[in-house]
């Protein structure tokens, strides 16, 4: 007892270390997942950071020793030089193009009208534009060529400068073979011993690697199409400040920090292993905190708990991806995050107990689903669309007072703004809605009010009401089905009235019936009990009560049967049956019976062997009562013919006899218990026989039908030939 309410009791912190840890060792492994690269050792100089420093430190090799080799500070390179100078050139030629194509027209017209003063003014203002231009022009290209050589020498020392600054963070040694040069900040070519040594990263230009990286292979082949080749190296130890060794630094940083978190990581998984053990998953869900949420969610609808799973779920797969909680130092916002980790935790780690719970037990889904919105909706919409005529006039319906609605409110606008055509359509979709929709409204309202108050009537035990109904139309039949369901109720009472009174028939016949033989039992008690009796007397009574006695077992084993019959509570033991023999084993045994009747039985059969399913002892007593029925109700010097014939599916045996008696009722009653021909009740038989042979006939599949002409009576059994 006390280490059951001790469970209890450190159940709920085993609970909150768990869903802790489960958090912590996400938020671990997602960590580890995104910087899983600086795990490498010198993971930095494999970063895009470092290959894009190493490529701007290569390239700044190459521009100043290479492309600015020969540069004079001040001075504009040949090529530059010609560039502006053509351009000049270009420039001018265009001025003059310009300046003879805005002069020739008014010269041309001048000279035409023959105004030479005015052509001498224009051919001067052409020569003073032209040299205005001309002058313009060349002072823009004069200031051209200082921005050039001003731009270049500032790109130059940029250039310069930016070398000398990473200079402290590389160490290089390049050969330009065609310029026959060597450009290096070291005094010798590196040994291999000495990179070794002092080198923390290196690489060969070109390198011959199979597979170089982005950096390495650009800067190849951008040396090897300028004929250079050499080493680049970091050394452990730079000259000065260097950002290379800093971010180197950082990324070691990173690296020593992960395998801290992968040590972390063991150590929550150690602790869930444990609470895992304490508290394993059939005793998690007994916890009551843990038994009421499960318990509230289920009163959500489950499909949207399943939309809400899916939903909360990428958000937690997101958050996990994209949450800060490894830096330092440690505050407050680390216990807020994985607080607030761990409550999405909690609510996975339910549902997922839950889709646990459903799987190991599928009723559960099934239960939760049929309460579902979806599963309640397609009910709805399957109980709406069972009657497609009903479902679409509803529709129809409910769209055209829509519509109608709409209609208005076009009506509106269109008066407002003036349109006659919308408002003319609004007004005609107005008088087709009053015209033709309200008053058919108004007729199935009618209807159903109708409908509504005979109802009410037959419900109040009025059968003879009906609902007047109109000729077509879903509720035209509810109205009918309404009325034919006070014709079924009359009938049924009706025949209630018959059950009735044959149970009151059943009764006085049993207890006839029961009370003839005990009552002579008792008489023959009586006289059993003198004295004066002779010995033949006394054996003569004892005959007589033997008799009485087992009248009195035959009936009431019948009862018995007969009770044990209409109930189905008759175990039978099918098997193949030769129903041929089993007839003529069943006219033996009544063979004394049948030479003592002046009655002639002529049995005949198709086939010696006739096979059926069935029980063989159950059916010798269905054989038992017609071949009794035949005996005891058969007029006297008549035939009793007995045929027997099968088909491909069926086994049909049929007993034709005249009646001893006058047959004034239905056939159907004789199978009623303890009906008999013989209504006086003057013969031996108890009224058992046939219902108990009808119900052992349909126990197996058969049937068993009587059909009555006058006095001719027969009886026709039917088997089935495959189970």
């Amino acid at each position: 007892m006390d280490t059951k309410s001790k469970n209890k009791r450190f159940a709920v912190p085993v609970l909150i270390v768990m869903i802790v840890s489960i958090s912590l060792a996400l938020l671990t492994m997602t960590d580890l997942y995104h910087k899983r690269e600086n795990l490498q050792e010198d993971n930095y100089f494999q970063s895009p950071g470092f290959n894009r420093e190493l490529e701007t430190f290569a390239d700044l090799v190459k521009k100043v020793h290479v492309d600015y080799a020969d540069y004079t500070p001040g001075k504009l390179d040949e090529k530059t030089a010609n560039e502006l100078k053509k351009e000049h050139e270009d420039n001018l030629k265009s001025i003059q193009k310009d300046n003879a194509e805005e002069f020739s027209s008014r010269i041309r017209q001048a000279t035409e009208d023959g105004n030479t003063d005015e052509v001498n003014r224009l051919k001067v203002e052409q020569k003073n534009s032209l040299q205005e231009q001309t002058a313009h022009e060349v002072d823009s290209w004069q200031e051209r060529v200082k921005q050039a050589i001003a731009d270049k020498d500032t790109a130059y020392e940029e250039q310069k400068n930016s070398l000398t600054l990473r200079s402290g963070s590389y160490r290089f040694y390049v050969t330009d073979k065609k310029n026959d040069r060597v450009y290096t900040n070291l005094g010798h070519y590196p040994s291999d011993d000495e990179l070794n040594r002092h080198a923390r990263f290196w690489i060969n230009i070109p390198d011959t690697s199979p597979n170089p990286h982005g950096a390495v292979e650009n800067i190849s082949r951008t040396y090897q199409l300028n004929e250079l080749s050499g080493i680049f190296y970091v050394p452990y130890s730079p000259d000065g400040y260097s950002q290379v060794h800093a971010d180197a630094l950082y990324y070691d940083s990173i690296r020593d920090r992960l395998i801290a978190e992968f040590v972390l990581l063991g150590g929550t998984l150690l602790i869930l292993a444990l609470c895992y053990w304490y508290l394993p998953a059939s005793k998690a869900l007994e916890v009551p905190l843990v038994a009421k949420s499960l318990a509230l969610f289920r009163l959500i609808p489950l499909d949207i708990r399943m939309a809400l799973l899916f939903v909360l779920g990428m958000i937690y797969l997101v958050m996990l991806a994209s949450v800060r909680f490894f830096f330092l130092p440690v505050d407050g916002e680390h216990f807020f995050t994985l607080a607030f980790v761990s409550l999405f935790t909690a609510y996975l780690l339910l549902q997922f107990m839950e889709a646990w719970l459903m799987y190991n037990q599928p009723e559960r889904f099934t239960q939760q689903w049929q309460k579902s919105i979806c599963a309640r909706q397609r009910v709805l919409l399957q109980e709406s669309y069972a009657n497609r005529g009903m479902f679409f006039k509803v529709s129809t319906l409910f769209i055209l007072t829509v519509m109608f609605g709409i209609s208005i409110v076009f009506a509106f606008v269109a008066l407002f703004a003036g349109s006659g055509g919308l408002l003319i359509l609004s007004f005609l979709y107005g008088m087709f809605y009053m015209v033709v929709v309200f008053p058919y409204t108004l007729r199935r309202l009618g209807l159903m009010n109708r409908i509504m108050h005979g109802a009410s009537e037959m419900a109040g035990g009025n059968l003879n009401a009906t609902i007047q109904k109109v000729q077509r139309g879903k509720l035209s039949d509810l109205a009918h089905s309404l009325n034919n369901i006070t014709k079924g109720l009359k009938h049924a009472m009706e025949e209630q009235m018959k059950s009735e009174r044959m149970k009151s028939e059943l009764i006085t016949n049993v207890s006839h019936d029961l009370k003839t033989p005990l009552t002579s039992i008792i008489n023959y008690v009586n006289l059993l009990k003198q004295e004066n009796l002779t010995p033949e007397e006394r054996k003569s009574y004892v005959d007589v009560l033997d008799r009485k006695a087992d009248r009195l077992r035959v009936l009431i084993d019948d009862l018995f049967d007969a009770a044990k019959m209409s109930s189905g509570a008759v175990e039978l033991n099918i098997e193949q049956v030769n129903v041929a023999s089993l007839l003529n084993q069943s006219i033996a045994e009544f063979s004394d019976k049948i030479e003592q009747s002046t009655l002639t039985f002529r049995v005949t059969t198709e086939q010696p062997k006739i096979v059926a399913p069935l029980d063989g002892k159950k059916t010798w007593r269905v054989f038992e009562n017609l071949i009794g029925n035949a005996l005891k109700y058969s007029m006297p010097n008549t035939r009793v013919l007995i045929h027997l014939a099968e088909t491909q599916d069926e086994v049909i045996l049929t007993f034709k006899n005249v009646s001893a008696y006058e047959i004034d009722f239905d056939a159907q009653e004789l199978f009623e218990r303890f009906k008999r021909a013989d209504q006086s009740r003057h013969t031996e038989g108890s009224g058992l026989g046939l219902a108990i042979a009808k119900s052992i006939v349909e126990l197996q599949g058969g049937k068993l039908s009587i059909d009555i002409d006058g006095d001719y009576f027969k009886v026709m059994v039917v088997f089935r030939k495959h189970a």
